[in-house]
């Protein structure tokens, strides 16, 4: 695919996205929903997020992602988030908070409805930046996630030093969690190291015996195939 028709399919939003849902494990309720953004030009979103950024063009697409997920309205389902993704390098960009002061102006969506999920931390991010910024969304009233804790220790002192109000274990700890005393272990670890300072979410649960154990070891918040699949807005409408 060529650098100009990259260009286009991001200038014309030629995607959309798929929400899937994020489920209250006290309340078996629906709490938010994560949007996954889709193109038909990628089969794998990726490397459409992959060539964005080779070809120096992955701000815009994260904040066109946003804008197009922000317009969706899903005030209309209830009290609830909206999980976005973003990378740590649009976050640092210059251009960022000025560009979401218009994109929530325009939507009319209300920062305290929405959940920035950092994705996996780029090479050379600036953390120290990268915290002034999210100190700065959070005063505002945004909420931050961040994104597959568990995979090192250097990824859970990020967000022991960043204090997100959400941290997402990745998918590998839901992979038949029932049986693997291991994973049980760590999760149980983790969530006693970070005390309370902020929410857990398990991903990828696709089974009802891991959704039983992530309960039973106290995961407030889980995701994944078993709860349900991205579907597009009108499917929980």
């Amino acid at each position: 695919m060529s650098a100009q028709s990259l260009h286009e399919i991001i200038r014309n939003m030629d995607f959309h996205h798929v929400l899937q849902p994020i489920i209250n494990t006290s309340t078996n309720k629906v709490y938010g929903y994560e949007a996954l953004l889709r193109s038909r030009h990628y089969r794998n979103p990726e490397i459409f997020f992959k060539h964005a950024r080779e070809q120096n063009v992955l701000f815009e697409l994260d904040m066109m992602s946003i804008y197009k997920a922000c317009k969706m309205n899903l005030a209309e389902l209830g009290d609830i988030y909206l999980f976005l993704n973003i990378y740590p390098s649009t976050l640092n960009h210059p251009a960022f908070i000025n560009s979401l002061e218009e994109i929530t102006r325009e939507t009319k969506v209300k920062a305290n409805t929405i959940v920035f999920e950092i994705n996996e931390a780029e090479r050379g991010t600036d953390f120290s930046a990268l915290k002034q910024v999210l100190n700065q969304l959070k005063q505002q009233g945004f909420l931050i996630a961040f994104d597959d804790i568990g995979k090192g220790e250097a990824t859970l002192s990020t967000v022991q030093t960043i204090i997100p109000n959400f941290a997402k274990f990745d998918r590998y700890y839901a992979d038949k969690l029932f049986t693997s005393i291991r994973k049980q272990n760590h999760i149980k670890k983790v969530i006693h190291l970070l005390d309370g300072t902020m929410e857990i979410v398990l991903e990828g649960l696709e089974t009802e015996e891991d959704l039983l154990t992530a309960k039973l070891l106290g995961v407030p918040y889980v995701q994944g195939f078993y709860l349900g699949k991205p579907q597009p807005l009108e499917f929980y409408k």
